[in-house]
């Protein structure tokens, strides 16, 4: 049952009872004049219609609901709806036929009009079930409206449960003593409590409204309920009560219903790594960075800058932008974490908003990390994300498209729309809201920095927008924020006061240096020693104090420390080649391919991926044999795997949690080095391949994936946070890398398909098939040709060729993966959801493939020939994007596209849309020459004259 529809129910049921009850209780008059009769009639021709509508508005929504995982109360809420509109029909019938012609009648109340229809005992009798359904509506209200788990409305719980507990006797007592009260949580309670949860999981600020009205409700109702006792069951209830009662649930469910789209908006934005590398950013260390709140050091003079402004100062009175500028590994991303959740910061932007609302939002760029977390795209829905969650009442005005959208899937933000909603925010908050935002990392983003510049800019050209942002200081930010009014500062020449003190308390943490401490006078000398050498980069102190630690146990004197100190490089990239060849020999191969694993990853590896890295067998995956691990196996493996990559790669990989990470940007940056990949691939041994790595590692995995039963047995239940289809995506890319390499072994793919069509024969009842794409189907049916669609999807060429004779006979039978022909699925022309995205372009050869083996591309299954299909629908991309769809449309044209002069008519501002201006006019000049080639016609003069007029025009 729909929760809210059910609150719609149960209003228009509260209505109909309300009215019932007025007309017949003898509360509405039935005034007399001069004309009697006649007037009469219009009062009564009144009331039916307006009992009609409301009869009508109590079965609408029944078409809708669904018994369903609803509860015994909303169950019966139903039934009840059913009763009341019988009710109010008889009342119809009444009133249809007490219209007078008799002016003599001179009723004053409907009352004395209805006994001259009806007998007493009738009336009573009426009366008698208005009461019972009055009484029905009442429980199964304050069931389904109360909770018997902590709601987190921590205002009312308690009183909601204590008020359910209270009704029980009543209910019990209730003429509809077939429905069980607090029969468990009703859908509309969860509904309620899971609006709330929702809204404190991500933090959206909100007011107290639904809890406001569902006490309001149940308030009401308790009055009913006392003026329904034994002592009153005869008395006629109030009518404004259950008027008021009918509107207060209508306000309910629909500001339930205005909260659930602002949060489907609010999750639309979110991605699954919106919050990712702000996580994994080390905190500062304890009484670092806080001199940045000092009004002071405005007046300090830093060697070789000029006369600055205090952060704080900025903070509280400046706008614009302020950089923190930095060397790599000088700590500017955890200053940047420190400062947005600083409370000092909140407190100054709180002073610089005055009166107005303020709102704060920050993003941190991440070159190591998927798109979103390196590109414009992200950062604008980031900060979105964030704002809207802050101000939630705007939604609806500033993205109505997406607040109106009912469907299950929210379209994906583009970047034009993401900045339209920004600007029209601003519209809507200049004289009421104040924005500060926190953007780390410039130098990670993914793209020309003169973007990037360019928007913040555009950002901060108001008085109520002002950005903290932070990066290394290369030329481009020097010359944009290097003379920023003093609105910047470089923060290796701040930090030797932050660098000492993370030096003695981690230093002394060790009980040996403690006992030195006190014994050699040179402590001191020793810690400024490592501040002066560090130059203000935190890494590299990081770093040196933990190899330090390792040298403790050997009883170093202070002198002797020094030396250690002194021998270790001060350049970072001299000294990951420092650590790189202090690993021990017998480790050389399996810390090689490591990294190499590691460099590789288009993201953070799982600990479990990682995990073979000491294998000889470059096959491991096809080797083994399918035996799924039990919980407590996978997680001594995790265990085991952790420790080996810290004795292999320490100070260069770090594992947290599950994930496998570098240390620091600057290691992936020594690792791309040639002279350090040259060295790397020359320890890991000539037949290691990254990518033969992964297909295996994802083999590997699916064949041990962890179940619920007992250990080494198939109990066909998987552990809920192993995707599978995640398992195949991953393999599925890694595939594409080696067949565009020739390096594909097609015995990969063979087994992964048999380990698929494998867990299709295993009862996965506890895993969430909803979220499985189309081409496994591994909750039931196997579609014929769903091993050809995976890999046509992923581009693997050579797979398909090695199955020409396979492929063939698909495209003969007209075989359709998920309502599509084979080229519309390498096309990627696939809309149903569920689909993956592919990091990869789609191929020329695969398409050529396909048309080779006799694929039509005016098959239509979409209600449009394919290739007519994929020109309306080609992204815009990169110009190397664009030159393969390009190839592949002229592909399409050449091989059998029917062409019409409407289809060229209705192609061509798509193709100006997706295409520069030249692409666009080579390829309609094409399909012209296409269309005269195959029967000029009068149609085909047409589209010339149109065509030359065009070209004139530009």
């Amino acid at each position: 049952m729909d929760p809210l529809l059910a609150l719609g129910l149960a209003s228009n049921v509260v209505q109909l009872v309300h009215f019932s009850s007025s007309l017949i209780s003898g509360t509405l008059e039935l005034y007399t004049s001069i004309d009697g009769a006649k007037k009469v009639n219009r009062e009564l021709e009144v009331l039916t219609e307006d009992l009609t509508r409301i009869c009508a508005k109590s079965t609408d929504p029944q078409n809708k609901i669904s018994a369903r995982n609803a509860s015994h109360s909303e169950v019966a809420l139903v039934t009840l709806t059913r009763s009341c509109h019988d009710l109010g029909q008889e009342l119809l019938e009444v009133l249809q036929s007490l219209k007078v012609k008799d002016p003599r009648h001179k009723w004053t109340t409907f009352r004395q009009a209805l006994r001259s229809v009806w007998k007493e005992s009738k009336i009573h009798e009426y009366e008698k079930r208005l009461g019972q359904y009055r009484s029905q509506i009442t429980t199964h209200l304050i069931t389904i409206l109360s909770s018997q788990v902590a709601t987190g409305y921590s205002d009312i719980t308690g009183a909601l449960d204590e008020m359910a507990a209270n009704y029980q006797d009543f209910a019990v007592s209730s003429l509809y003593t077939g429905t069980q009260i607090l029969d468990g949580q009703s859908s509309i309670a969860k509904v309620l409590d899971s609006l709330a949860a929702s809204h404190r999981r991500l933090e959206v600020t909100t007011t107290n409204t639904v809890a406001t009205l569902r006490k309001d409700i149940l308030d009401t109702l308790e009055g009913l309920r006392l003026n329904d006792n034994k002592k009153n069951k005869n008395q006629i209830h109030k009518p404004q009560i259950e008027q008021r009662l009918a509107f207060q649930i209508s306000a309910l469910m629909s500001e339930a219903q205005n909260l659930s789209r602002d949060l489907k908006v609010i999750k639309s934005l979110k991605f699954s790594t919106i919050s990712e590398r702000r996580t994994r950013i080390q905190d500062a260390h304890e009484n670092t960075f806080e001199w940045l709140f000092d009004e002071t050091i405005s007046n300090h003079t830093v060697s070789g800058a000029e006369h600055i402004v205090s952060f704080l100062e900025w903070l509280k009175t400046k706008t614009g932008v302020y950089w923190l500028g930095g060397k790599a590994g000088s700590g500017k991303s955890t200053l940047m974490k420190f400062l947005d959740g600083h409370e000092k910061t909140k407190s100054a932007l709180r002073y610089w908003a005055g009166s107005k609302t303020l709102v704060t939002a920050s993003f941190f760029f991440w070159n190591l990390g998927v798109d979103m977390q390196k590109s414009q795209e992200g950062l604008l829905q980031t900060l979105l994300y964030h704002v809207l969650r802050q101000v939630p009442s705007l939604i609806r005005i500033v993205c109505p498209v997406h607040w109106n959208n009912d469907e299950f899937e929210q379209p994906e933000w583009t970047r034009p729309e993401i900045l339209k909603t920004l600007n029209e925010l601003r519209k809507q908050t200049f004289d009421t809201t104040r924005f500060c935002f926190f953007i780390d990392g410039l130098d990670e983003y993914e793209g020309t920095h003169g973007d990037i510049i360019e928007l913040i800019n555009s950002f901060t050209s108001g008085e109520d927008i002002k950005i903290v942002i932070s990066s290394r200081p290369w030329d481009v930010f020097e010359d944009a924020y290097g003379n920023n009014s003093g609105q910047s500062l470089r923060l290796q020449d701040l930090t030797r006061n932050d660098i000492a003190c993370f030096v003695r308390d981690n230093l002394e943490k060790d009980q040996n240096f403690r006992q030195l401490k006190l014994k050699d006078r040179r402590y001191e000398d020793f810690v400024q020693e490592i501040v002066e050498r560090a130059s203000g980069v935190f890494l590299w102190v990081f770093l040196v104090v933990r190899s330090l630690r390792r040298g403790f146990c050997n009883a170093d004197t202070v002198g002797e420390l020094q030396e250690r100190l002194r021998v270790l490089p001060t350049e970072l990239e001299v000294y990951f080649g420092h650590m790189m060849s202090s690993v021990e020999k017998v480790y050389h191969k399996q810390a090689a391919r490591l990294l190499l694993i590691c460099f590789h990853a288009p993201e953070a590896l799982t600990v479990m991926t990682a995990s073979k890295f000491d294998e000889e067998d470059i096959s491991f995956g096809l080797a083994t044999k399918s035996q799924p691990l039990d919980a407590y196996g996978y997680t001594q493996r995790v265990e085991i795997t952790s420790r080996r990559i810290k004795a292999r790669c320490t100070d260069l990989l770090e594992v947290r949690g599950n994930r496998v990470n570098f240390l620091h940007r600057t290691v992936y940056e020594f690792l791309d080095l040639p002279d350090t990949r040259r060295v790397l691939y020359g320890r890991a041994g000539s037949d290691f391949d990254p990518d033969i790595y992964f297909c295996n590692s994802m083999l590997y995995q699916l064949k041990t994936l962890p179940t619920v039963g007992d250990k080494g047995r198939y109990s066909g239940q998987l552990l809920p946070h192993l995707p599978i289809d995640d398992f195949v995506n991953e393999f599925m890319c890694y595939a594409e890398e080696l067949d565009s390499r020739t390096k594909l072994d097609h015995r990969l793919l063979d087994d992964l398909i048999s380990l698929v069509e494998f867990y299709r024969r295993l009862d996965l009842s506890c895993y969430q098939k909803s979220w499985l794409w189309p081409p496994l189907f591994l909750d039931g049916g196997c579609q014929e040709g769903w091993t050809i669609a995976l890999a046509l999807y992923y581009g693997i060429d050579g797979y398909i060729r090695a199955k020409s004779e396979y492929v063939q006979s698909l495209i003969k039978k007209k075989v359709y993966i998920d309502e599509h022909s084979l080229l519309a699925v390498a096309l990627r022309l696939i809309k149903k959801y569920g689909w993956p995205d592919n990091r990869t372009p789609i191929k020329p050869c695969v398409v050529a493939t396909l048309l080779e083996l006799g694929a039509d591309p005016n098959e239509c299954p979409m209600k449009l020939p394919t290739w007519c299909a994929f020109l309306l629908n080609m992204p815009v991309g990169l110009p190397e994007t664009r030159r393969a769809y390009i190839t592949i449309a002229e592909l399409l044209l050449r091989n059998g596209a029917i062409l019409s002069p409407e289809m060229y008519l209705k192609l061509e501002d798509s193709l100006f849309h997706s295409c520069s201006s030249e692409e666009a006019t080579y390829l309609l000049g094409l399909i012209a020459n296409v269309i005269e080639k195959r029967g000029p016609g009068k149609a085909l003069s047409s589209i010339k004259k149109y065509f030359v007029g065009k070209k004139k025009k530009k």
